[in-house]
């Protein structure tokens, strides 16, 4: 379908408006998104996820995505490395992670998850946030995508951490790369607004939504990562492999805090 929106010159991206209003405001806004969503889309068509299901979400989303992602020629030469330092850092390589990512595993993230109608794209881009005159501040969201197979809300959660934790954002705006060996350097900065609302946000998932929850939608952020880098590869050239450190750097995290 398609429709006309009225134009609003009161209207700014997310990104724009938890960098330019106080923090209180930018968390309080992603509040009322994701509170407005469990009062609505996500009550309709709940259904408990099935094995089937799951199964084939892993298999398109991890299995495929993990191949192509091995088989990027850049890529590919790092993989002969056990870890990747990234701007001095030590991480642990994509190898090392492919245990928590086969379906055995995932199977036991996700046995619990349950469907609904979700927005399937939930990026900081597609949230549009209203300043009016009068003070008050409201939302709109836009550009929904059907494509997901594991129609869970917890994917919608994991987009939001794609760019407030993962800083996806950031690594868009980031140019220049160097690659010596297995050694990743980029310029790469990280709001400290981002890092704010990461711990705000993993707070209210926990004590909403529970650690069970909150596993799960962290490892769906993971595989959002697995499906970017195959668009990030074919487009972007050596730029894909600032999305691939991006990527390394998000797994390292969860798996510390989840891998067990």
């Amino acid at each position: 379908c398609f429709y006309d929106m009225p134009y609003s010159s009161h209207s700014v991206g997310l990104f724009e408006y938890v960098h330019s209003m106080p923090l209180d405001k930018g968390w309080r806004m992603i509040q009322g998104v994701l509170e407005s969503l469990e009062a609505s889309i996500y009550k309709v068509d709940i259904r408990k996820a099935d094995k089937e299901t799951i199964n084939e979400y892993i298999k398109s989303k991890v299995d495929k995505n993990l191949c192509k992602i091995k088989e990027a020629k850049r890529i590919n030469s790092l993989q002969q490395f056990d870890t990747v330092y990234i701007n001095g850092v030590e991480y642990k390589n994509l190898p090392f992670y492919e245990k928590f990512l086969n379906k055995k595993f995932l199977h036991k993230i996700f046995q619990n998850d349950t469907y609904s109608v979700i927005h399937g794209d939930l990026t900081i881009e597609n949230i549009i946030c209203t300043r009016e005159d009068d003070g008050t501040d409201d939302f709109y969201i836009i550009d929904p995508n059907p494509g997901n197979v594991h129609d869970s809300p917890n994917l919608d959660y994991g987009k939001l951490l794609q760019s407030i934790h993962g800083g996806y954002e950031f690594l868009m705006s980031t140019t220049g790369i160097s690659v010596n060996g297995n050694h990743i350097d980029f310029m790469f900065t990280k709001s400290s607004v981002y890092m704010e609302l990461h711990k705000r946000l993993r707070d209210y998932m926990h004590n909403n939504l529970g650690e069970e929850r909150t596993r799960s939608i962290y490892f769906h952020e993971i595989i959002h990562w697995l499906r970017l880098m195959p668009y990030k590869i074919e487009k972007d050239g050596k730029r894909a492999l600032l999305f691939y450190a991006g990527m390394l750097m998000v797994m390292n995290d969860v798996i510390e805090m989840y891998g067990g």
